[in-house]
């Protein structure tokens, strides 16, 4: 069962907060992603500036540092935002950002941000035996039926949008939609949503 589209503003994966349902592992699936023709397969050299659009500060750090060190290790020049915008971030900060990641002389922004949410419920029965399985003396057949086990799980999925643009033209020439379902560490949430980017961002070899 769903309910639907409950706004909300913020970081993508990195505000996602319940319960996993089975594994216990954070999971986020990239659903979509889309590039500008000519910048296909096209690295653009130069630092690039990591933003987490969200109001709460600290997820943001947590993003921005855990994107920018992951972005490292692949050899790539990432910087926080967080470093040089000290206000909280929204949807309409964008001529700030591109006037910030020119001062620090960076090429590209990847910026985060959180687009939809919905919460969803899950049953979980354990399954009816077979005709003929019995417990050997505890009442034969009939006993698993007392013993039937439900359960229901609740928990947020959370949508993302992931965008990369080139700061000299303020052209956003990539972007990736992402659905995440995550236990309650938020730094767990936090890492595998930037393990699924950065991965997505090296098979389109844009890094």
């Amino acid at each position: 069962m769903f309910r639907r589209n409950r706004a909300a503003s913020g970081l993508p994966a990195l505000l996602f907060a319940l319960a996993s349902l089975v594994g216990g592992c954070a999971t986020t699936q990239v659903d979509a992603v889309w590039s500008r023709p000519e910048y296909a397969g096209r690295s653009i050299p130069g630092k690039m500036l990591v933003v987490g659009v969200t109001r709460d500060e600290t997820v943001r750090r947590l993003y921005e540092d855990t994107m920018a060190a992951q972005l490292r290790a692949r050899g790539v020049a990432a910087v926080p935002s967080y470093e040089f915008l000290t206000v909280p971030l929204s949807d309409r900060e964008g001529r700030a950002l591109i006037e910030a990641a020119k001062r620090i002389g960076a090429a590209r922004i990847l910026s985060s941000a959180l687009v939809a949410r919905e919460h969803v419920q899950w049953v979980e029965t354990e399954p009816v035996p077979a005709v003929g399985w019995d417990y050997y003396g505890w009442y034969g057949y009939y006993w698993p039926y007392g013993y039937m086990r439900t359960e229901t799980h609740e928990y947020d999925r959370y949508y993302a949008s992931t965008t990369l643009t080139d700061v000299s033209n303020d052209k956003v020439y990539w972007s990736a939609r992402t659905r995440s379902e995550v236990p309650g560490r938020i730094e767990t949430a936090v890492n595998d949503f930037v393990s699924a980017i950065v991965d997505a961002l090296s098979q389109g070899r844009l890094l």
